[in-house]
């Protein structure tokens, strides 16, 4: 990955941050299906999104411990790319619900942003936005 290593010492700690945050969310009520009428079977399924949830985040989390992701390498062990792939996505996500709100989903998909008329906190959201983008699209291409 090609990134400034000043903009990956203020990223990554900001990301970090970041994930600290999502952690505290209760996933079975942000991705809870419709009410089936089934009691059990509804909480078995919030139960079973908030195991994967966390599995998501700790490889994304491993991944973020890394010491080589300072010096812009992406490495995942193989049997846990997926996982790390959709803790990304759930960041970016979160990224885009709290840090991007001012920004357009279509700006956002094709990078018409003018970064200098973007808060600073909205700045640091966009950055962070992207590089978890550059991510998944390397380690996409690594499984691929």
């Amino acid at each position: 990955m090609q990134v400034e290593p000043s903009l990956l010492a203020v990223l990554l700690p900001y990301l970090a941050k970041v994930f600290r945050e999502t952690s505290d969310r209760k996933d079975g009520q942000r991705f809870a299906p419709p009410e089936s009428g089934d009691e059990e079977l509804d909480n078995a399924w919030r139960e079973g999104l908030v195991e994967e949830g966390r599995a998501d985040r700790l490889s994304f989390l491993r991944l973020l411990e890394r010491p080589a992701l300072e010096l812009g390498c992406v490495e995942v062990p193989e049997d846990e790319a997926e996982e790390a792939l959709r803790g990304m996505t759930e960041l970016r996500l979160f990224l885009r619900e709290r840090g991007l709100k001012s920004v357009t989903d279509e700006d956002l998909e094709n990078g018409r942003i003018e970064i200098p008329k973007l808060t600073p906190e909205a700045r640091t959201a966009y950055l962070g936005y992207l590089l978890l983008a550059e991510m998944q699209e390397r380690l996409i291409a690594e499984i691929g």
